[in-house]
């Protein structure tokens, strides 16, 4: 147990580990779509997905209480307020509630935000860590888990869900926004930059690199909306 709660702060990535550790988790997101797909019908589709979804939530409301436990915890940085923290609990509501439109929402925000966190990550615990598993589970399930809405449910994205997805960006950025200025805290990095090597590198400095992720967003998701946009050519 004392591994599973002491950092180690050996995580670097690129290393066998990282690879072993997306693929590892992907794996398993993959086998829950096909679960899903071929093994269940009707109601039992959307029980499954939200059951995943609400153990993914789980897992990551639990850091709280870990960080409890190991009396390190600050409301600065451990509450559940970056998007990839919130999401399980946005797409499994989606879900929950049969919303294709929240559902392309959400899949847009992962997709652009969970998903270059498979490759860039900000993790510094090593297996066994509770960190670890909390990283992994969050992001790789969370990728797999807005997949489960095109593969299992046959859900599509839509042109104007492109600027609906932006549009409520904006709002839950804005709302993090001021609760990081209560709080000193720099959720969604709306304050500065992430530590280590991740795309934010690549940007300007505060302030001016939000305005580029406004233009970053709306780019991500069109290119994420393309092959959606070809199938509807092909199907007509």
């Amino acid at each position: 147990m004392n591994s599973f709660f002491q950092d180690n702060n050996s995580f670097v990535n690129y290393t066998a580990q990282h690879y072993f550790s997306v693929l590892i988790f992907i794996t398993l997101g993959i086998i829950f779509n096909l679960i899903g797909k071929y093994k269940l019908k009707g109601e039992d589709k959307y029980r499954f997905i939200v059951f995943i979804l609400s153990f993914v939530f789980f897992f990551q409301v639990m850091k709280v209480f870990v960080m409890q436990y190991k009396g390190v915890f600050d409301y600065k940085t451990d509450l559940p307020l970056h998007l990839c923290n919130m999401s399980p609990l946005f797409l499994l509501l989606a879900y929950y509630f049969r919303s294709r439109l929240a559902w392309s929402i959400f899949f847009l925000w992962i997709m652009s935000g969970t998903f270059q966190s498979l490759i860039t990550p900000t993790l510094h615990q090593s297996f066994p860590n509770y960190e670890w598993w909390r990283y992994w589970i969050i992001h790789a399930w969370l990728v797999t888990g807005a997949f489960y809405g095109i593969v299992v449910l046959g859900y599509k994205i839509k042109f104007s869900d492109i600027f609906k997805a932006l549009l409520w960006l904006n709002i839950l950025a804005f709302v993090i926004f001021l609760i990081n200025t209560q709080l000193g805290s720099n959720y969604m990095y709306m304050q500065g930059k992430p530590d280590g090597k991740t795309l934010y590198n690549a940007l300007l400095d505060w302030p001016y690199y939000i305005i580029q992720l406004e233009f970053l967003a709306l780019f991500f998701f069109s290119l994420i909306y393309l092959p959606f946009r070809f199938i509807h050519k092909k199907a007509e």
